[in-house]
This record gives C-alpha cells, sequence and structure tokens, in this order.
C-alpha cells in the first residue's frame, strides 16, 4: 500500500482555489490574445485594473499550487514504484492510489478536481517514468482513474479527462519522455472510458479531447518535417573523357612485309 500525503496537497489546494479556477476561464490564450488585452489594459478604469489584478495574482498562485502537487506526487510515486518488488505489475494500483488521494484532497479542501487533477498527472507521469516504468501503460491508466473518481464525486467528467492529459503532456515533456506517445495512449484511454460511461460522457470526452488530438497531430507533422529534411547530395565531379586512340590503317609498306612473312 501507498501512503499519500493528502494533507500537503489539501493545503496547496485550498490557497484561492475558487478565485483561481474563475481566472482559468478567463486567461488569454495566444499571442494575438496577449497583444489585445495589453493594448485595452489602458483604458480599463479602477473596477477593472482591480479585477485584472486579481485575477494576474490567481493565476500566478494556479501555477504554483500545480507545481507544488506535481511535485508531491512525482516523489510519492517513484518511491513507491522503487520500493516494489515489480514496477509493472505494483503501477497500476499506485496510480489509482495517487489518484484517490487527490480526490479526497479537493473534497477536503473544498475545491474541483478539475483544479488539482492536471497536477496530479503531471507528477504521476513524472514519477513513473523516473522509475523506468511503462509511460504508455501509466497515463493510460491515470486517466481512467480520473475519470472514474470524477464520476463518483459527480465531477465534469469531460473537463477532468482533458486536464488529465494536458498533465500527462506537461510530465512527459518535463521528465524527457515520448510526448506523443504518452498523449495518444491517454487519448485512447479516455475514449474507452468515456464509452464505457455511456453515450452521453463519451460524447462529451469526444469533443473536449479533439482539440487535443489535433494539436498532438500538428506536432506530430512539425517533427517529422524536421526530421526529414532534405539532404542536398554533393554533385559527382565530372571525369574527364579518355580518348580511345584509334588504330591506324596500314601503310603500304607494312602490308608488303605482311604479304612476305604469309
Amino acid at each position: 500500500m501507498v501512503t499519500i500525503r493528502t494533507n500537503t496537497i489539501a493545503t496547496a489546494g485550498r490557497s484561492r482555489t475558487t478565485a483561481a479556477s474563475r481566472g482559468v476561464a478567463a486567461k488569454a490564450r495566444g499571442n494575438g490574445a496577449s497583444k489585445r488585452t495589453a493594448s485595452r489594459s489602458t483604458v480599463f478604469g479602477p473596477a477593472g485594473k482591480a479585477v485584472q489584478d486579481g485575477l494576474t495574482a490567481s493565476l500566478k498562485g494556479l501555477e504554483k499550487i500545480e507545481s507544488e502537487i506535481a511535485t508531491v506526487v512525482r516523489r510519492t510515486v517513484a518511491d513507491a514504484l522503487r520500493a516494489s518488488d515489480s514496477v509493472a505489475r505494483e503501477l497500476a494500483g499506485v496510480v489509482r492510489e495517487v489518484v484517490g488521494g487527490a480526490v479526497c484532497a479537493a473534497e477536503q479542501a473544498g475545491s474541483s478536481l478539475s483544479v488539482s487533477i492536471k497536477g496530479v498527472a503531471r507528477g504521476a507521469v513524472a514519477g513513473v517514468h523516473d522509475a523506468q516504468g511503462n509511460l504508455a501503460k501509466a497515463a493510460a491508466e491515470i486517466v481512467k482513474a480520473a475519470m472514474r473518481e470524477a464520476a463518483k464525486a459527480r465531477a465534469d467528467v469531460a473537463d477532468v479527462a482533458r486536464r488529465a492529459v494536458q498533465g500527462i503532456a506537461a510530465g512527459a515533456r518535463e521528465s524527457g519522455a515520448n510526448v506523443a506517445d504518452a498523449v495518444r495512449a491517454a487519448v485512447r484511454s479516455a475514449a474507452q472510458t468515456g464509452t464505457s460511461m455511456g453515450a452521453l460522457a463519451a460524447d462529451a470526452v469526444r469533443q473536449v479531447l479533439d482539440g487535443v488530438v489535433e494539436g498532438l497531430d500538428e506536432i506530430a507533422e512539425a517533427n517529422a518535417a524536421r526530421a526529414a529534411k532534405p539532404v542536398k547530395a554533393k554533385a559527382a565531379k565530372a571525369t574527364k573523357a579518355v580518348k580511345t586512340p584509334h588504330a591506324r590503317p596500314a601503310t603500304r609498306k607494312t602490308a608488303r612485309q605482311l604479304a612476305a612473312a604469309r
């Protein structure tokens, strides 16, 4: 059995969780959105400026909370797998316990599972990689456990699946593992788990993960394009044509000599 540090996760998740969850929806996406936000900030009044400052602080706090959760989970998972007799045999059980501990921590802190599950998935994937476990299997198990726990807690299953996949991608990237393989396994597991929960859950999960799959395809295409750079073939040096000397016609003298020799 693995002891999950739920108190540490709960303490990290208690800090400004409600304001941070509202701030996620308002966060600007992409460089274009950032530029538009910067241009509008000059016309903000006192109320708009206060909201902007408050949400900025909340978002920074959310990132710090996520990092703290990931650190705790990564250490817990790596230590538990290293102490086990077989990493492959204990991997699924350790992942399920870690996700269950995250659910308990979220309930104790009064926060949403969607807020903490990304950090949990991020730390779990990195911990499995540290213990030299099967990353694809871990990614699939993390998403499945997260979705089932979300269904028990009556949380948004599709949103939990999306956040878990994002955490898996971040954890694989941080640990130097293959991000595409880990995310692909996670998305496949999410689709299968959603189907087992019913048509509505399957459709919701599919819609949420469509963007993740499209982004994964773009990354794969970019990597393939970089790997397939055309190699300039060195031009073969032109060889000088060697003139073949033609046989000179026999002179009359030579003909007489040949006749005499006969």
